[in-house]
């Protein structure tokens, strides 16, 4: 597996290793400026779109987006599994694969170390607003959401607004810290897609997605449970949270990214349940979520049996009722 060798060895060997001479044994390059193109052979290619940078021995293909070093193209372009790539690669550059190895330890603690002390881009520049800029929406709990089962406490718990110029749902924006950053609205207009709105649009700049939404309301709770439950949005988790589960965050989109990931790393809980609408495709959640799994017990709510119905229609695991809820939640999938 890959995860038996010292990635920082490999990724030595590999950048050492000249590409473009071994490439060049069966493929015909022109030299582009610094770089050397040929056609791919992964699809049609009238013009040359995979590039060479002998600098760095490096591929990239412009018009599939493979790319890498030479292990890569082993794999890419000759088809072999990754035991095999690595076997051929000491072949290649002369060096025993073996002494490459590190136990499954070790690995562990560099991946660890490498996620918690990667460096942090500069930070969004953002706008800290006033706890009272939320009076500026009409504090009433919007009725089509009363009437999905949403309590009209859960609802207040949550800072749930009504924006009556935009006849949009409004809540507040936090970051981890607590600090209110904005208001993000929820359209009320069923026909949003004829009229050409906006489902979701946020009042200010936002940026980078580095938090979660329920964060603020539920860290104490998600610690005491030891497991986060995570869904695309915050309605689907105020429904579970009048089911009794309170320990919930919404990602605001069917992808965590390397900051979500780090925060749920650094929370320290055991448990982590991926609650994505049922369109969301198991295999890209799994790809999703490699790095996390190897720190936390991750877990995918998944409907194998057809409970919520058809996936155009984009349901979250808890939009056909409680009973459904809990029946899938209680067959989720260890990954």
């Amino acid at each position: 597996m890959a995860t038996d060798f010292d990635s920082e060895a490999l990724r030595e060997l590999c950048s050492n290793f000249n590409l473009l001479e071994y490439a060049s044994q069966t493929m015909d390059f022109v030299q582009r400026g610094k770089n050397f193109a040929t056609h791919c052979p992964r699809h049609i290619d009238k013009t040359p779109s995979l590039f060479i940078n002998p600098e760095n021995n490096l591929f990239y293909c412009f018009s599939c987006h493979v790319g890498g070093n030479i292990l890569n193209w082993l794999i890419v372009f000759e088809k072999l599994p990754f035991a095999k790539a690595i076997e051929k690669l000491g072949d290649l550059t002369g060096k025993n694969i073996d002494n490459l190895r590190q136990c499954s330890a070790m690995c562990f603690y560099q991946d660890l170390a490498r996620i918690l002390n990667k460096p942090e881009s500069d930070p969004p520049i953002r706008k800290i607003l006033d706890p009272s800029e939320i009076e500026k929406y009409r504090d009433e709990p919007p009725q089509e959401w009363v009437d999905e089962g949403i309590s009209p406490e859960i609802m207040k718990k949550y800072q749930i607004r009504i924006d009556d110029r935009m006849n949009r749902i409004v809540y507040a924006v936090y970051e981890n810290n607590g600090s209110l950053i904005g208001f993000k609205g929820r359209t009320r207009y069923a026909n949003y897609k004829d009229l050409g709105v906006q489902k979701y649009m946020n009042y200010q700049k936002i940026g980078t997605t580095d938090f979660f939404e329920g964060m603020k309301e539920n860290k104490e709770s998600i610690l005491q449970h030891n497991e986060a439950i995570i869904f695309e949005g915050i309605k689907s988790g105020m429904k579970v949270e009048a089911w009794g589960y309170d320990y919930w965050l919404a990602s605001e989109t069917s992808h965590l990214n390397d900051e979500q990931i780090l925060i749920l790393i650094k929370l320290g809980i055991k448990d982590v349940t991926i609650a994505f609408d049922n369109d969301v495709k198991y295999t890209d959640i799994l790809k999703n979520v490699a790095d996390l799994k190897r720190y936390v017990n991750v877990f995918v709510v998944r409907d194998t049996g057809g409970l919520l119905g058809s996936k155009s229609e984009k349901l979250a695991p808890c939009d056909k009722g409680r009973k459904v809820w809990e029946t899938l939640y209680s067959e989720r999938k260890k990954v």
